[in-house]
């Protein structure tokens, strides 16, 4: 006699380990976001450090008082917060 085979299907999982994939994604996504974002604040650094050294040189008083200098300090700094917020979702 002969046993009858089983018909009992393995169920697949409904979840997937994709954590590794997620990383490496979210890995290559940081490093071209901090490319740009690394360009960008070094041009927005040389620029006001030679509109600095421009001020101090000329002896011009409050060159940092106009918005369009402070517009930019701002910028640079939530730039720079953006650069260490990529470096922590790299690790």
């Amino acid at each position: 006699m002969v046993a009858a085979p089983s018909f009992r299907r393995r169920k697949e999982a409904l979840l997937e380990d994709t954590t590794g994939v997620e990383a490496i994604d979210v890995f290559k996504i940081s490093g071209k976001v901090g490319r740009i974002l690394s360009s960008l604040i070094i041009a927005v650094g040389t620029l006001l450090s030679f509109f600095s050294l421009y001020g101090i040189l000329t002896s011009t008083p409050f060159l940092f008082s106009d918005p369009l200098s402070i517009g930019a300090l701002g910028f640079l700094g939530v730039i720079n917060i953006l650069c260490g917020l990529i470096l922590l979702a790299k690790e």
